[in-house]
């Protein structure tokens, strides 16, 4: 980290993010806008895949344009709060370097993306309303939220700091497969426990958002059946004809615009 926020005079202040690069060592002067704290945590995201850089990379955040806490926000009213931006940046690289050399999982994806939302509900920017859309088969996804309380060697509660930013969204996993009567009976089992395990039967997703082709319900449950085969894209092509391979293609990721589980 870099300078202190409030440092930089509000006539003086970048209104817009921007990123310096020399050699292996980037610098990141973070924008005082909404617009500058997203491209600044988009630009460290970034970083770790950039393969013009050899395996390390040093990044300086510099946060000095940053207005203090208690300055008037334009436009939306309220005032700032940056007291978590800067612990941002700490969190995402930790979770980051912790992946080096492989993919990230679905967890550590749900943690970048919650890490984010912690900052903005703190920063009076808005509320978290976050939904987390996962593999049904995706054990670390299913269970990434349970037992979030721990007890300490002193048998107080406390809350995992490795995964308190989790709570900013639900989780739910998404069945390509109509789900069995064992496997919802277990998530509403997990849901009575816990409060998480939503699960959602894409099909059913999918058949609402597109209630303009499926006009009737003989329509909908003949859908509904090749979708659970496999074979919902030949059933459009069928159908319509007349709709093209990117728009059905479209059409069937649809489960993303109907995200609620049961």
């Amino acid at each position: 980290m870099q300078g202190e926020i409030g440092l930089t005079p509000p006539s003086q202040r970048r209104e817009h993010t921007e990123v310096k690069i020399e050699g292996n060592i980037v610098t990141i002067y973070v924008g005082d806008s909404r617009q500058g704290w997203v491209k600044s945590y988009q630009s460290l995201l970034e970083l770790s895949t950039d393969e013009r850089f050899s395996r390390h990379i040093q990044v300086i955040i510099d946060i000095s344009d940053v207005r203090q806490a208690g300055e008037p926000l334009n436009g939306f009213g309220g005032v700032a709060n940056p007291v978590k931006l800067p612990g941002l940046y700490d969190r995402c690289v930790s979770i980051l370097n912790r992946a080096v050399g492989r993919q990230l999982n679905s967890v550590e994806c749900c943690l970048l993306i919650d890490e984010a939302a912690v900052t903005i509900v703190a920063g009076n920017i808005r509320r978290s309303a976050g939904m987390r859309q996962g593999y049904s088969q995706d054990n670390l996804f299913a269970d990434a939220k349970a037992n979030l309380w721990q007890q300490d060697e002193n048998g107080n509660w406390r809350i995992d700091p490795e995964r308190d930013s989790l709570r900013m969204a639900n989780h739910t996993r998404v069945f390509h497969q109509k789900p069995t009567l064992e496997e919802c009976i277990a998530a509403v089992r997990k849901q009575y426990y816990s409060g998480e395990g939503a699960i959602q039967w894409a099909g059913e997703a999918v058949a609402r958002a597109n209630c303009d082709l499926l006009k009737n319900h003989e329509q909908k449950v003949d859908f509904l059946k090749a979708y659970a085969l496999g074979k919902a894209k030949d059933w459009l092509q069928e159908n319509y004809p007349q709709i093209g391979e990117s728009e059905r293609e479209h059409r069937l990721a649809r489960y993303g615009l109907n995200p609620c589980g049961r």
